[in-house]
């Protein structure tokens, strides 16, 4: 998505810059991949624990105080993904049948990535949560891998 965002500008520059013209899409498209990007960097960030996360509160607390603070953590991101997905379903159902500006597709396309990237944010904080009281040794292993130079 990264990449066709990138194209399109460039082809749009381009464009404007030797022919003096540009297609009608070429500032739609790149909002609409700019947000999936977006929303998706959000996602992948909650998946490699780069996010805010009170590290400093959680790495000086001991045991089953760190193991609290850490839950609490992956709770208000669990909350904050369903939030994106419920509101991002009703984004979806609400206006999902409308068309875009220039280009002849409906809206679904552009507000599915609001709902998609709550669900993988829910399944990533409950992962994490799960790891946290059932398998402290592989989130801890898993953050060991993440976090490893290369």
């Amino acid at each position: 998505m990264a990449t066709a965002l990138f194209l399109v500008v460039i082809a749009t520059v381009v464009q404007r810059g030797t022919i003096g013209k540009v297609p009608s899409w070429s500032e739609e498209v790149p909002r609409y991949l700019l947000i999936w990007v977006g929303f998706m960097a959000a996602a992948c960030g909650v998946d490699l624990k780069e996010h805010i996360a009170l590290e400093l509160l959680i790495e000086r607390a001991k045991g089953r105080l760190a193991t609290i603070l850490a839950s609490l953590v992956d709770l208000a991101i669990l909350a904050f993904g369903l939030v994106m997905l419920v509101h991002g379903l009703g984004f979806v159902r609400e206006f999902g049948s409308d068309f875009m500006e220039s280009i002849p597709y409906r809206n679904v396309w552009y507000y599915s990535a609001l709902p998609i990237a709550g669900a993988l944010i829910v399944l990533f904080a409950l992962r994490d949560l799960l790891n946290l009281w059932l398998a402290p040794a592989l989130r801890t292993r898993r953050l060991e891998l993440v976090t490893a130079p290369d």
